[in-house]
């Protein structure tokens, strides 16, 4: 996949606190206006679920594990039913190792600990688009 030439790495952000868009919008603006990662957003898993359905150009979910209505681990399920060539990275706290584990068993590509280095998140972005590729 060259995405040089398909358009921006599709990244779908599913987390329920409301400073994240804002944020990662600000600390990656220039990869943003450079054509080399598109973000959407949803606060939970239903609306994550929508926003693939509609929007099949979407590469990867960023996803928190803990969200009301449908959580982190029951959107890695769905996720494969919808797209299964979309690649899932959790974003948990460090004591929540069971449910890191739990989210990799059920087919999460790696995971973030939050709060997150954006360094970080840009290495773990580049390792699943090459996986991708």
């Amino acid at each position: 996949m060259d995405r040089e030439t398909n358009g921006p790495f599709h990244i779908l952000v599913v987390d329920d606190e409301a400073d994240i868009e804002p944020l990662i919008n600000q600390r990656m603006r220039s990869r943003i206006r450079s054509g080399k990662y598109r973000f959407s957003f949803a606060s939970d898993g239903v609306k994550a679920l929508e926003i693939l359905s509609r929007n099949p150009s979407i590469d990867m979910i960023l996803t928190d594990i803990n969200m009301p209505n449908m959580d982190g681990l029951s959107l890695l399920g769905r996720v494969p039913l919808i797209n299964p060539n979309i690649r899932s990275v959790v974003i948990s706290a460090y004591s929540d190792m069971r449910n890191i584990r739990t989210a990799m068993n059920r087919g999460a590509f790696d995971f973030i600990i939050k709060p997150f280095n954006f360094e970080d998140l840009e290495i773990v972005i580049k390792r699943t688009q090459a996986h991708i590729a």
